[in-house]
């Protein structure tokens, strides 16, 4: 009986959980209500999407030209592989340098080290569109402008947040595994890539989701640095098929959405208790 009375809700606390539920429901309805417009439209004729509303369903839903018109008129094959490319890289270099740095500022007292953790918070706190006119001049005099490379040095050098995460997480993992090690005669390089870099999986997990999201998505750099055909990346395919596209032909633009949607959203249903469980495990680590 004292157990029920303790779990008993108050006219609070049932005001409380229904906000709580109908803010939740609005926030998905606001994600989810676009997406679904976008699906339903990919299946339409032009005269349907002229005509018609845009939540009108099509009517027939297995017509799949719009996808073949898409696929034929748009280098989606290109912009798939140099999306691919650069986020591999990317994240190999990411990975190696920033789980290095984590590991020297974490594990050795060396002269400048807390400037080094002021200046890596100052910039955090630069907001990145402000930079951009330097960066720009710094890739246009190394010409790396119109090239993915410039898309690489750019997401692997200026991710403060991931080194950050690594930092922390490395912080909580015992120094008593380094001194055994040692005892033992590993260099520290081996201890690095033998003994800290398997223990920070849950980090990298972290951080490959983090950034992957992150590079798949960015439309700035991309359109700053990759304006050629060749070196596009999917988001920079999707703004220029909107640019040729027209009313008559708004159908065949939304099924190239679900295309560029399409391999995020079976990696998200496919690894969607790995993605949490390692962004979970990452971020309260210690």
């Amino acid at each position: 009986m004292n157990f029920l009375n303790r779990r008993r809700l108050t006219p609070a606390k049932v005001a409380w959980n229904t906000l709580h539920y109908a803010v939740l429901c609005f926030a998905s309805v606001l994600v989810i209500a676009p997406l679904l417009i976008a699906f339903i439209a990919s299946f339409k004729t032009p005269i349907e999407m002229l005509r018609g509303e845009k939540t009108d369903l099509p009517v027939d839903p297995l017509n799949i030209e719009n996808y073949a018109s898409f696929l034929d008129r748009q280098p989606v094959g290109i912009s798939f592989y140099n999306t691919a490319f650069v986020i591999i890289v990317s994240l190999v270099i990411v990975i190696l340098v920033g789980t290095m740095v984590a590991y020297v500022i974490s594990r050795f007292r060396f002269p400048g080290r807390g400037l080094i953790l002021v200046l890596y918070v100052i910039v955090m706190a630069v907001p990145p569109i402000t930079t951009q006119v330097s960066l720009y001049q710094v890739m246009l005099g190394l010409g790396l402008v119109n090239s993915k490379w410039a898309l690489i040095v750019l997401y692997s050098s200026t991710d403060i947040v991931s080194l950050y995460i690594f930092i922390t997480f490395l912080g909580a993992i015992s120094r008593e595994l380094d001194e055994s090690a040692r005892i033992e005669g590993a260099s520290y390089f081996q201890i690095y890539w033998k003994v800290i870099l398997p223990l920070m999986t849950p980090a990298i997990s972290t951080v490959v989701i983090l950034r992957t999201i992150h590079m798949y998505n960015d439309f700035i750099l991309p359109y700053l640095y990759t304006p050629r055909v060749e070196d596009a990346t999917v988001s920079m395919l999707l703004f220029r098929a909107s640019d040729m596209m027209s009313s008559s032909t708004e159908a065949v633009l939304m099924a190239g959405i679900m295309i560029v949607i399409a391999p995020t959203m079976v990696a998200f249903f496919v690894l969607q208790r790995q993605i949490v469980s390692g962004m979970m495990r990452g971020a309260v680590k210690g």
